[in-house]
Order: C-alpha cells, then structure tokens, then sequence
C-alpha cells in the first residue's frame, strides 16, 4: 500500500511538470522536490522518466482489459484516456513533442495493439475467423487510432480527440462488426 502511494506521488508531479515542460526537461531531481521524496526512493521505484509513462500505460492497458473482460465496450472503457487527453493538451503537446517524441509513440503504439487485440480476441472467440482477418481487423483499428492521434497532435490539439474517436467508431465500427458476424470476411 505504501508502495503505491509512493508511485503516485511520483507519478502525480511527474504529470504536474509535464504540464508546464517538455518531456526531456522534466528532471529527476524536480520530480522529487515536486513531491518531497528523495532521489534514492526515486530511483527505487523507477529507473528513469520513461519507466513512469510505461508503468503508467501498463497500468491503465490492465484497467482496460479489465473492464472489456466484463462486458464493457472497448470505447467506454478507453473513453477516461481521451478524456486526459482532451483535458490536458499541454501534457499531451509536451509529450509528443519532444525530441523523444519517437519513444513516446512507440509506448502508445504497443499500448493500442495490445488492447485491441484483447479486445478483438474476446470478441471474436465464438466466431470462425481466420487469424489473417484477426489481423487485418486489428491493423485497421490500430492504425485509425494511431493515426488519430498523430494528426490531433500535429493539429495543435484543437479539438476533441475524445469526441472524434467516438465519431469514427460510430462511422466504422457497426460496419465493420456486422460483417464479422455474418461471416462475410473471406479470405
């Protein structure tokens, strides 16, 4: 229990300073002065900044797949995520933008496979489709998401990358799972 009230308070000023700074500029020792740690119980928990974004992501792909292994739709589970998101454009503008901007991608890349192949696993595990299609079906889903968000973030953020999710979901999706579930999808 304390352990993890550590990470949060860690967890919590790291988020603050990403507010007001570039990724690469929040140090280590403004984290721990954000938050009346030491260096030594910093470096206990994490190795660097990077592993706070990963143990983050970690935490909330295994908040997600729980709520999609009781029945909520995927969207609904995720909706909080963009929510941040759309709630803190500075975090996120100073996350995707800095020089390590290739990494962070990279975190949000595995993060959005990962959950949609759950998710599609789930889905799909009454229903004869090939693997092939399983992944045809998660690269699209991944790439529109993906893809979503590198253009809300190019875009300066200007508006709801909550809202929009939502919109393609509601454009793409009930097309896409109306076939699956005709079993029209041939190889």
């Amino acid at each position: 229990m304390k352990q993890q009230i550590t990470k949060n308070a860690i967890e919590t000023a790291f988020l603050k300073l990403l507010k007001e700074r570039y990724f690469e500029k929040v140090m280590v020792k403004d984290i721990v002065e954000e938050c009346g740690l030491t260096r030594n119980t910093f470096y206990y928990y994490y190795e660097d900044t990077y592993n706070i974004i990963a143990d983050i992501l970690e935490r909330e792909i295994r908040r997600i797949m729980q709520e999609v292994e009781a029945g909520v739709d995927i969207m609904d589970a995720t909706a909080d995520v963009f929510a941040f998101l759309d709630e803190n454009p500075r975090l996120a503008q100073h996350l995707f933008a800095s020089a390590k901007k290739d990494e962070i991608y990279g975190y949000v890349r595995s993060a959005v496979e990962i959950l949609i192949r759950y998710w599609l696993e789930r889905e799909t595990k009454n229903l004869s489709i090939s693997e092939a299609d399983k992944k045809t079906i998660l690269n699209i889903y991944k790439y529109i998401i993906q893809g979503m968000i590198v253009e809300w973030v190019d875009g300066g953020m200007k508006y709801s990358i909550q809202k929009e999710v939502e919109r393609a979901r509601r454009v793409f999706h009930q097309g896409l799972w109306l076939s699956i579930k005709q079993n029209n999808i041939q190889e």
